[in-house]
C-alpha cells in the first residue's frame, strides 16, 4: 500500500497551515498510521516543533530532495513515535535558481516520494504561502490539497486567485488532483466572522470541512511546547474539544472511525451520544 499525500496550501500566510499539519499528523499517528511530514515553507515552523532534535541551517532539506537528495537521507525522526520530518529552510532559493532551466522541475518531490511512499500511510505537506515552483512540486506530488484559511476579506478575495491556481496545477501536471477540503482556522464569535462565514458557504468551489477551528490559545500552548493536543494537561478539557474539531476534519479528509478513535484517545469520556457536527 502506497501512501495518500496531502497538501495544505493557501496563498495567503498565517492561516494556520502548520498548526492544522501539527494537528492533523497527531491524529493520525494515534490512528496508528506511519506518518511524513514535509516541510515545504522556507521558514521552517513547522520542522522546529515536529522534529525530535534541532534542525541545523546546512542540514539536507525539502529543497535539497528537489535537486536530487533522497528523502531517507534527508528527513529526520519526528517528536512522536511513526512519525518523520523532511525539514524545510532558507536554501529554498538555491533550489529554484538551480531548477529554472530544467525540463521537469514540477515533478520532483512526486519522484523523489514514490521511493519511500510505501513506508508510510500518510504525507502530509505544509506549504509556503504562495504558488512558487515549490508549492507547484507539493500539489503535482499530493493526490488531494485542503485549504486552509482563516476569516477575513483578503482571505474570501483571494479564493478565486486560489482556484484558478490549482486548476491550473490540475491541468497541466497533475489531472487527478481534487480539493478534500476548506479548513476555517482562526475563527471568532463576532459579527465580522458570522458574515465571512456566511459568505464563504456561499461562494466556495469546495466542500467546508466541519467544525470551524476556533481562536483558543489551547491550540497554540499545546504546539509551541510540542505537545498534541491529547497530551496537554493545563487546560485538559479545551484541548480534548480542540482535539475532536481535528479529528472529525480528519474523518473528511481521510476516513476515521470517529467514535472509536476518541473513545480510544480519550477514554474517561462519554462519546455515546456522539453526533456529526
Amino acid at each position: 500500500m502506497t501512501a495518500h499525500i496531502k497538501a495544505l496550501i493557501n496563498q495567503k500566510g498565517g492561516v494556520g497551515k502548520t498548526s492544522c499539519t501539527i494537528n492533523y499528523a497527531r491524529v493520525a499517528i494515534n490512528a496508528g498510521m506511519r506518518v511524513l511530514v514535509i516541510d515545504a515553507d522556507p521558514q521552517g515552523n513547522l520542522s522546529g516543533i515536529l522534529a525530535a532534535e534541532d534542525v541545523l541551517a546546512d542540514q539536507l532539506s525539502f529543497a535539497d530532495v528537489l535537486v536530487g537528495e533522497k528523502v531517507s537521507e534527508a528527513s529526520v525522526a519526528g517528536i512522536w513515535p511513526n512519525l518523520d520530518v523532511l525539514p524545510g529552510n532558507q536554501n529554498t532559493s538555491k533550489a529554484t535558481q538551480q531548477l529554472h532551466t530544467e525540463h521537469g522541475r514540477e515533478f520532483r518531490l512526486k519522484e523523489a516520494l514514490t521511493v519511500v511512499e510505501s513506508e508510510y500511510d500518510l504525507v502530509l505537506i505544509d506549504c509556503a504561502p504562495s504558488l512558487d515552483l515549490h508549492t507547484v512540486n507539493a500539489l503535482t506530488a499530493a493526490d488531494q490539497a485542503v485549504v486552509i484559511t482563516q476569516p477575513g476579506k483578503f482571505s474570501l478575495d483571494g479564493l478565486s486567485e486560489l482556484v484558478r491556481s490549482f486548476d491550473s496545477v490540475q491541468k497541466y501536471y497533475n489531472p487527478l488532483l481534487t480539493v478534500a477540503g476548506i479548513a476555517v482556522n482562526g475563527l471568532r464569535n463576532t459579527i465580522s466572522h458570522r458574515s465571512w462565514i456566511s459568505e464563504l458557504e456561499q461562494v466556495s468551489p469546495w466542500l467546508i470541512l466541519h467544525p470551524y477551528i476556533p481562536l483558543w490559545s489551547v491550540i497554540q500552548d499545546a504546539q509551541e511546547a510540542g505537545y498534541g493536543l491529547d497530551e496537554w494537561k493545563a487546560d485538559a478539557e479545551k484541548a480534548r474539544e480542540a482535539y475532536e474539531i481535528y479529528a472529525r476534519h480528519f474523518v473528511g479528509i481521510e476516513g476515521l472511525d470517529l467514535e472509536g478513535h476518541l473513545s480510544t484517545i480519550f477514554p474517561h469520556h462519554d462519546y455515546s451520544q456522539l453526533k456529526e457536527k
